[in-house]
């Protein structure tokens, strides 16, 4: 992770009470939210002037945990690639390169050399093979998160639960991914994209956690950056993209693993962290959904 990320202000989001305490994980400190223990309130510093809301899409809309495995299944003789594809993609986090064909361009140029293939012949195994399985793997094997359906509907067409009048004030929402078929992606979920701004590679030519393409998302909301709050699941990408971007930042707890418990054993870090400090609201998707359920029943309760 950036040195510049290395002190962490951690704030843990509950549906119902807020917690605080020192907690051992290297260069992160969980802090007390100083909000009400009564339900709902807990999230009312998290939405604070919130105009807009980014989702990542992988693995936070869904789980994606076994996504590797069920892609690996569905065509074992690909598996060599698969897994140099997720290398290459790892080198070219952050890589801005301002256009959709340049950054194509040198991305499957990196492929070809890692699979000792053409260029092109590596394009064509992305785009007519690999996605569309991603795709197929998605709607055998995968499942929205509960009640991710409801809330992007209601987000994205206020209009249709409140007559029209909170459309003005309820919060604006996008979906972006570092992956491509975003769509096709989202519908093999069954999940409704018309209506919501969708973002990919091809969107930008670039990955995150590159700060370009948060700022222009932000612009295409029409809000300000300090009046976004993106959620995602991994800090390294989704919450360094938000901390240089100037955003707000929630960090969805996942699994057993790798996304917030990064020390098992919890031992101090050797070092005093050094750099900036960047506050992470953390938590579960059902406080998460808790949260932004209460803050649309709020909206549309008030006309």
């Amino acid at each position: 992770m950036s040195q510049s990320l290395s002190r962490i202000k951690w704030v843990h989001i509950q549906a119902a009470a807020s917690v605080g305490a020192v907690d051992g994980r290297a260069g992160y400190v969980e802090e007390p939210s100083g909000l009400d223990k009564s339900a709902g309130i807990s999230g009312v510093k998290l939405l604070r002037n919130i105009k807009g809301i980014i989702f990542d899409f992988d693995g936070t809309l869904f789980d994606n945990a076994r996504i590797a495995f069920h892609l690996i299944a569905a065509n074992p003789l690909d598996s060599l690639r698969i897994w140099k594809e997720r290398l290459i993609r790892k080198r070219f986090a952050g890589c801005d390169y301002a256009s959709p064909e340049e950054y194509y361009r040198v991305f499957f140029a990196a492929m070809g050399k890692a699979c000792h293939r053409s260029p092109e012949r590596m394009r064509n195994w992305y785009f007519n093979k690999y996605m569309p399985r991603m795709v197929r793997v998605l709607k055998k094997h995968h499942k929205p998160r509960p009640g991710v359906s409801e809330l992007l509907q209601r987000f994205a067409d206020g209009k249709a639960f409140a007559g029209g009048k909170a459309a003005n004030t309820m919060p604006k929402i996008a979906v972006y991914s570092d992956y491509p078929f975003l769509r096709e992606r989202l519908a093999a979920l069954g999940l409704c994209s018309d209506a919501i701004p969708l973002y990919g590679p091809e969107s930008f030519g670039a990955q995150k956690p590159a700060t370009g393409p948060f700022l222009r998302i932000a612009g295409d909301l029409g809000v300000a950056p300090e009046e976004v709050l993106v959620v995602g699941d991994r800090e390294e990408t989704d919450g360094l993209g938000a901390f240089h971007a100037g955003m707000r930042f929630f960090c969805l707890e996942t699994g057993l693993k790798r996304y917030v418990r990064l020390d098992p054993y919890h031992r101090r870090a050797k070092k005093e962290p050094q750099g900036p400090s960047l506050v992470m609201y953390a938590g579960t998707w059902e406080s998460l959904y808790t949260i932004l359920k209460s803050r649309l029943e709020i909206l549309i309760s008030h006309f």
